[in-house]
């Protein structure tokens, strides 16, 4: 047997370097070696916890994107896809002290690692900004686009969450002020409901755009409360008496209309807020006054007030003095005079006493009083005293009444005598 082996020994090492040197020879000339450089390739950066769980947060500065060179067979590298390239780089592997991790490269077909290539990054490794990583609850804010149909308004608004968690680098979270989302009710009628995407921004309502931010959630539920409302006047009035030489100069409100919502039967039986008189008692008052009402309390509770419910009443006051005025008789208005009836004033001037708040009575002229008679229930000849209607400025008050002497004659009576009288001349000349 073993002379059968050993027989011829060298030819037979000789045929075997030959065959492999003439194996060599036909894999060059059929299947030669060849390099392709694959570019853009991800890195795909792998064990990212060991810096997340120890709240350090990151940022790829360089080497998020690398060129790869491959070599090996051209009958394999010519089939190599780009997606066939898998570039990592382990996170567990950085340093402390260091803001670079190396990158690893590879084949993979099909699930498999071709072992037959070779592939090398031409960025050796992936630079990163590292920094500690922080959260904090912050509240979401709405903006509220476009508005309710005519007589509708917006009376509430519900979020679902009202806050959010946000989670990045210290620096970016320190900036973060608020979250808000935006919805719109234009022509709204009713409730408006909807999701909408969180946005978040700094205290000067600057929008921030970062990726390395995370947010618990991306998106709030919202509902808006949309009703019917109405625009009522809200009236005040006063009672009492102020003190002796003082007089209420006027009486103001901080608001003379409000909107109103709620059952409908109700809000379309109301038709004004009034604060009664009694409420505002001025007795022994000598100086000015505000009242603070809750306008919740005069109307149906089964009502509200969109807005501003409270209202403020100003009630001035002033001293008092008195005035007198000459006035002309030529300016007094007759009103109702009989068409048989003729008139004429007994004096060309009268005065009337006026009282009221200084300043008022200060500043008041004749252009500002009117006056007139009403002569309707007169229907005979004579001289008679006429009481005088006199309308003055809000504030000022007449102190007695006004009368004014007349002499009224009936144009009908007196061509009756006269015809009775020459009738009777003629009869005692027959």
């Amino acid at each position: 047997m073993k002379e059968k082996i050993f027989k011829n020994l060298s030819l037979k090492i000789l045929s075997v370097v030959f065959a492999v040197v003439l194996w060599t020879i036909i894999v060059n000339i059929y299947d030669p070696t060849t390099s392709y450089t694959f570019s853009n390739v991800s890195v795909q950066l792998i064990n990212t916890e060991s810096l997340t769980d120890k709240n350090y947060s990151y940022e790829i500065v360089d080497g998020g994107k690398i060129s790869v060179y491959v070599s090996g067979p051209k009958s394999v590298v010519t089939n190599i896809k780009a997606s066939d390239i898998v570039a990592t780089a382990d996170l567990s592997k950085i340093s402390a002290f260091a803001d670079y991790v190396d990158i690893h490269v590879s084949v993979v077909r099909n699930g498999q690692t071709l072992n037959n290539v070779e592939a090398a990054p031409k960025t050796s490794a992936v630079r990163l900004s590292i920094e500690n990583r922080d959260t904090k609850t912050i509240n979401v804010n709405t903006e509220v686009t476009g508005k309710p149909a005519d007589g509708y308004a917006l009376v509430k608004q519900t979020l679902n969450p009202t806050s959010i968690k946000v989670t990045g680098p210290s620096s970016i979270i320190d900036t973060i002020d608020h979250a808000g989302i935006t919805f719109d009710v234009t022509g709204a009628t009713d409730e408006v409901h909807g999701d909408a995407d969180i946005h978040l921004y700094d205290e000067e309502e600057n929008e921030i755009k970062d990726v390395s931010v995370d947010l618990s959630q991306s998106s709030v539920s919202y509902t808006a409360q949309v009703v019917r409302i109405k625009t009522v006047a809200v009236e005040a009035g006063y009672s009492g008496t102020p003190k002796d030489g003082y007089t209420i100069s006027s009486v103001t409100l901080n608001q003379n209309y409000v909107q109103v919502y709620g059952d409908e039967n109700a809000l379309n039986n109301l038709e004004k807020i009034v604060i009664p008189s009694n409420n505002i008692n001025v007795d022994e008052l000598d100086k000015d006054r505000i009242y603070k009402f809750s306008l919740e309390n005069y109307i149906d509770k089964s009502l509200h007030i969109l807005k501003n419910s409270r209202v403020e009443v100003t009630v001035k006051v002033g001293t008092t003095t008195t005035k007198s005025i000459t006035l002309n008789t030529s300016d007094i208005r007759v009103i109702g005079l009989d068409t048989s009836m003729t008139y004429g004033f007994a004096d060309k001037t009268y005065n009337i006493e006026i009282e009221g708040n200084t300043d008022l009575v200060s500043t008041i002229d004749t252009s500002k009083i009117s006056v007139s008679a009403d002569l309707s229930t007169y229907k005979s000849s004579g001289t008679v005293d006429i009481k005088l209607s006199v309308s003055l400025p809000e504030g000022i008050s007449l102190k007695n009444d006004v009368t004014v002497k007349a002499e009224l004659k009936n144009n009908n009576t007196e061509t009756s005598s006269s015809e009775a009288t020459t009738a009777t001349t003629k009869t005692t000349e027959r």
